[in-house]
């Protein structure tokens, strides 16, 4: 419901973290929707900022975490800066997690990435102790 004075505007775009399942089905894809609307996401190939159903595929996409409107201006100069420009992708170091909480002005990281290395290193002690 548009609870805003002026309700005959349009809502804001939500602007912040979002993902969709991976095409894989593995894992979930991590984006941030920028206040224009658009989506910058990392791929294979590097940087890229496309549509809100470009970046979907047919998936359902979830808004994750919400940017504050004094950092759109940062979010959206990274992205734009970024597209061509970023180091090739690596799924340890260098992925759409890492991109994504770099542009909303957070340290890079990569909570399935950090999920899997635990359960790996529970699997090999557990394996060392058997």
């Amino acid at each position: 419901m548009n609870t805003s004075p002026f309700p005959w505007l349009p809502s804001p775009p939500f602007v912040g973290l979002i993902s969709r399942p991976k095409l894989s089905g593995i894992g979930r894809h991590v984006g941030v929707q920028l206040p224009s609307g658009a989506v910058a996401h990392m791929t294979p190939t590097g940087a890229e900022v496309l549509s809100l159903a470009d970046f979907a595929r047919g998936r359902p996409v979830e808004q994750k975490i919400a940017a504050s409107p004094e950092a759109y201006r940062h979010i959206e100069w990274r992205a734009f800066q970024s597209v061509g420009r970023t180091a090739p992708y690596d799924v340890v170091t260098r992925n759409c997690e890492h991109y994504a909480s770099w542009l909303m002005g957070q340290k890079p990281e990569s909570p399935q990435v950090a999920t899997l290395a635990m359960l790996a290193l529970a699997y090999a002690a557990f394996a060392l102790t058997t």
